[in-house]
């Protein structure tokens, strides 16, 4: 890790610290293996933050994702889901939004729940009834990139915050997206893209069909405990 680095994780993890500490969490830094409730191994994280005694985060900031060993992350993030009240949160300084978690009692990311997702499914269709397709691809955009942050957060891969990029790099390193909905979800994110940088966006209503099949596919997969069943993508063209 270069000076730079050092400097830059240091003051995002100050920043992490404050704002926990004046939500009213104990916040230990640089823990002692002792002061960890629960064994790590040799993993030693950056923060301990308490809610109670027996509840709170186990906490690593880094500046960048460049390079993250997120299986290695996992694997701290399984042993620390298996103790109630304890989550392992990763914050890095290219998180979506690195410090909107702190920003309510919960210390939490606020996601869309499986329920509001389907709502705004609802709502995409009306869209397309409408004649509205863009509108209707954003609303669809956001229920996919909601559906992939809340697999990560149920299958303990502390990746919820990450950009959408390497979102879907990682569950799909992960096992957690196929090679089929790697490549469906690459195809379409570049029409994303365009539409939010204010290009034009030829064949649009192609995309839309496909990534309304791939939401319908990937939340029917993952929904958890649901009696969700996918229906026929309504065809916008």
């Amino acid at each position: 890790m270069t000076a730079n680095s050092q400097l830059t994780e240091k003051s995002l993890g100050d920043r992490v610290a404050e704002r926990y500490r004046l939500q009213g969490f104990e916040v230990v830094v640089a823990p002692s293996k002792s002061v960890i409730p629960f064994d790590l191994g040799n993993y030693r994280p950056d923060f301990i933050v308490r809610k109670s005694s027996d509840e709170g985060y186990i906490i690593e900031v880094k500046d960048s994702i460049s390079r993250l060993p997120i299986g290695r992350y996992r694997e701290i993030a399984e042993i620390v889901a298996q103790h109630n009240g304890w989550r392992f949160l990763l914050v890095t300084g290219d998180d979506v939004s690195p410090l909107d978690h702190l920003n309510n009692v919960n210390g939490d990311v606020q996601l869309l729940t499986w329920e509001q997702m389907l709502q705004r499914y609802e709502q995409a269709k009306k869209f397309l009834s409408m004649g509205e397709v863009e509108v209707a691809f954003l609303y669809l955009w956001g229920i996919l990139e909601a559906a992939m942050r809340q697999q990560a957060k149920i299958s303990a891969i502390p990746i919820e915050r990450l950009p959408a990029s390497s979102l879907i790099n990682h569950l799909y390193s992960q096992g957690e997206l196929s090679m089929e909905h790697f490549d469906q979800v690459n195809v379409i994110q570049p029409v994303r893209d365009r539409i939010m940088h204010g290009y034009q966006t030829p064949n649009l209503a192609e995309a839309t069909n496909q990534l309304q099949e791939l939401v319908n596919e990937l939340i029917s997969t993952w929904k958890p405990y649901s009696n969700y069943r996918s229906n026929e993508p309504q065809k916008i063209f």
